[in-house]
């Protein structure tokens, strides 16, 4: 199979969408082509750390993203995965700009905070490895202070500091020519044999002006002791006035660091539970250093009731304490299909130290879509347009239409009784390529799809909206009860999409809108006693 072919289809792959002829012949491919292997590589790790992490980015901060960033994924995968590399800029915080620098920096402090509390409870006990290696250039210094290897993550805390001046500094995210600026090699796990080990990375807040901390994840160590290469040879400024504002120095930072992977305790558990209808399977539960990891399944979809899960959240008691999303870990597995039963790993924070002999696990919320896909005319010269969907009613009450963009405003439903906390709302454009596949042209069909977007919601827990948000962290509870949303096309994102220029002025005037469901959460709390016996 060609390897353009492969790249488009890779989504549905990963979501279960092939038959099996295709399945097989994608993964036949993916064994022998490094670069195929390599983007799936990428497209699972970002799908999984995002997902893991979403709900800690408090977006309710202004911040704006270097429009560059949005330029450094693949424009042929940019349709379905330009939201995911959009939401892991954010994340990864390659570089702001925030318009209130002053809550920027409260807010970033109070996030870092938990991290390096965590951090720092290991090290102290004698988890884990503390370290000074350093290395200097262009007057900046890099300091690797500690590393916790076990049978899930490594994790290595670095600090970055600019010697002349102050600015704080993060290694650079990467763009179409060049990739990310920080890479690891050495005694580390490879998901794949010839692509390099996965690395994301969390800037951390320090007290001075002119230093990061700098909390770098990658694989296991493949033996029990080993060494760790880090890689790095740029460094952009991570809060800036504006986009000309930004400072990049290019420079070699690298250095070996020794690690010594510590074991971890699985217990195997085969819990069965009822989730209205889906059932959900605890089957074991591994406590390491850097983590507590809950390996469970749930069957997607219920024919009955029409609920399609979409994500479960833990806690776990023990020992009068209750332990919620771990700090430390990038996240398990979140594999995804459409139908069937899909296996998930969620981190809780590390009970390592603890060493429980009983937990009591808890399911905390299930987040599930109900309702089909259905498409709407959209009446230009009747708005606003009342559309009824499900026992709701969605308003299309505007339309901003301008020469090079359009923005439609889309009112969810105000009733009182209104049970789901937001609708899958987008607009679709279609386009037929063709691409070589030996000396035959074969026709690609690529949808692009533009979603909407929350401009007026709530942020509520079980018991209503969350008040004085601004002293705490986002916690799984919290959900965005969205009142207003819009979406928006405009020529510059058709031209980031590689689409073709042609049709542009077409694209402005959209002539349907989809709706894919409606997002609804519960707070199950069902607790389940574990003995843990290995």
């Amino acid at each position: 199979m060609d390897c353009n072919i492969v790249k488009y289809k890779l989504m549905d792959y990963m979501d279960g969408n092939l038959d099996s002829e295709e399945v097989k012949a994608i993964e036949e491919h993916l064994k022998t082509c490094s670069e195929c292997s390599n983007e799936y590589a990428e497209i699972k790790s970002t799908i999984d750390y995002v997902i893991d992490n979403f709900s800690k980015i408090d977006t309710g901060k202004e911040l704006n993203l270097n429009p560059n960033i949005m330029k450094k994924k693949s424009t042929g995968l940019f349709t379905r995965m330009g939201l995911i590399a959009a939401i892991l800029s954010l994340m990864l915080a390659v570089t702001v700009f925030a318009t209130d620098i002053f809550d920027f920096i409260k807010w970033w402090k109070r996030s870092s905070e938990r991290q390096i509390s965590a951090w720092e409870n290991l090290i102290e006990n004698g988890v884990g490895e503390k370290l000074n290696i350093s290395v200097t250039d262009k007057d900046i210094r890099v300091t690797a202070e500690g590393i916790i290897a076990d049978d899930l993550n490594t994790i290595i805390l670095l600090k970055i500091e600019d010697l002349k001046g102050n600015t704080r500094f993060t290694p650079y995210g990467g763009d179409n020519s060049n990739p990310c600026s920080i890479s690891v090699s050495g005694d580390i796990r490879k998901v794949f044999e010839d692509i390099p080990p996965l690395v994301n990375y969390s800037p951390l807040y320090a007290e001075d002006e002119n230093t990061v901390k700098l909390m770098v994840y990658t694989e296991p160590l493949d033996k029990d002791e080993g060494m760790v290469e880090i890689h790095l040879n740029k460094l952009m400024s991570l809060i800036n006035e504006n986009e000309e504002s930004i400072v990049e120095v290019s420079g070699n930072w690298d250095m070996t660091i020794p690690a010594k992977k510590i074991p971890s305790k699985v217990y195997f558990v085969d819990e069965e539970i009822d989730l209205n209808g889906n059932e959900l399977v605890i089957e074991k539960v591994t406590i390491a250093p850097t983590t507590t990891r809950i390996h469970y399944k749930f069957n997607v979809y219920n024919a009955e009731s029409g609920r399609y899960i979409e994500n479960v959240t833990f806690l776990i008691k023990a020992g009068g304490k209750t332990y919620a999303r771990s700090e430390l870990s990038r996240g398990g597995s979140m594999a995804y299909r459409s139908y069937g039963f899909v296996n998930r790993e969620f981190d809780i924070q590390s009970l390592y130290l603890e060493d429980p002999s009983d937990i009591e696990i808890i399911v905390n919320t299930c987040t599930y879509t109900m309702g089909g896909l259905e498409k709407y005319n959209i009446d230009w010269d009747n708005l606003p347009q009342v559309i009824k969907y499900q026992n709701s009613r969605i308003t299309i009450e505007g339309i901003k239409y301008s020469e090079d963009s359009t923005e439609i405003m889309v009112k969810e439903d105000r009733s009182w009784n209104r049970k789901y906390i937001k609708t899958y709302l987008y607009l679709r454009i279609d386009e037929t390529t063709y691409i070589k596949d030996g000396e035959e042209d074969v026709p690609i069909k690529r949808d692009y799809y533009f979603s909407g977007t929350p401009l007026e919601y709530e942020i509520r827990d079980s018991k209503g909206k969350v008040k004085d948000l601004e002293s705490k962290l986002w916690s799984d509870e919290y959900h965005y009860f969205v009142f207003r949303q819009n979406i928006t096309l405009s020529k510059e994102q058709f031209e980031r999409m590689d689409m073709n220029k042609d049709h542009f002025d077409e694209y402005l005037i959209p002539g349907e809108l989809y709706i894919e469901g409606q997002e609804y959460i519960e707070y199950p709390y069902i607790k389940r006693n574990i003995k843990l016996q290995r």
